[in-house]
């Protein structure tokens, strides 16, 4: 597992490679400089939305629901997977109720990461006109519960390599 866990971290980061690239060469140019749903932090608003739906471009809208949908499940496999085996490697010989609770942060992830994307997808599917007010807050609190995770299981993680270097 000690061997393994750079080499998945490293393919989750080609990944995020790939993602941040389609981002900056199509998303952005393809909305007017427009934040993506996914990188919005902090959530938006149904009017925000529905503004970045109406300037997205039709090659913008085919890249986000093709290469971006992609290759964002193949990041969130890959990185959790990632987050597990880090937790594992670092949570070796803890109680497992410890490890357990590792374990359910990184799925609680990968889950919110899933729903996010698959919320975003009936968005930009429906589009400006028939986009719904509930559709719309269910993606935004996915997208703030995604980063609120991501916070969590990365303090978790650097706590835990924190405690095993002072072993």
């Amino acid at each position: 597992m000690k061997h393994i866990l750079p080499l998945v971290a490293a393919f989750a980061a080609a990944l995020l490679i790939c993602m941040g690239y389609y981002t900056w060469a199509v998303l952005w140019p393809g909305t007017g400089g427009l934040l993506p749903f996914d990188l919005r932090v902090f959530g938006y608003s149904a009017a925000e939305a529905q503004r970045y739906l109406l300037a997205l471009s039709d090659d913008a809208r085919a890249v986000y629901l093709l290469e971006m949908r992609w290759l964002g499940l193949a990041f969130r496999v890959v990185f959790g997977l990632a987050m597990l085996l880090g937790a594992f490697y670092l949570s070796k010989g803890r109680a497992w109720w410890r490890r357990g609770i590792f374990v359910v942060l990184a799925l609680a992830w990968i889950g919110a990461d899933a729903a996010e994307n698959l919320l975003i997808n009936e968005m930009l599917l429906r589009g400006p006109v028939a986009l719904d007010r509930a559709l719309v807050e269910w993606s935004s609190l996915f997208t703030r519960l995604k980063y609120v995770l991501l916070a969590v299981c990365g303090a978790a993680l650097f706590g835990l390599w924190k405690q095993q270097r002072g072993r």
